[in-house]
């Protein structure tokens, strides 16, 4: 099994974490960790999401969250690892 840490960028809206939150509880998708804050953008919040499961179950959490409404971007940052700066 494989972790995966997605940044969520999402509309700033009620409801918008309950949503996404639940599409995790319906697919049986887990959420081992949950951060939501502001974006640099005031309409805009930010949602770091640490997943895991097979390649197939974290394919699928990416195509499900892009199917809601309130998602305007998803990052893989498992795929682009931050580079220590000198």
């Amino acid at each position: 099994m494989k972790r995966q840490t997605i940044a969520v960028l999402v509309n700033n809206q009620p409801g918008v974490l309950q949503r996404v939150a639940g599409l995790f509880g319906r697919r049986g998708f887990n959420i081992d960790s949950l951060t939501v804050g502001e974006s640099e953008d005031p309409g805009l919040s930010r949602m770091i999401i640490v997943t895991s499961g097979d390649d197939k179950v974290l394919e699928q959490v990416q195509k499900q969250l892009n199917k809601l409404i309130d998602v305007v971007q998803i990052t893989d940052l498992t795929a682009h690892p931050l580079k220590e700066r000198m």
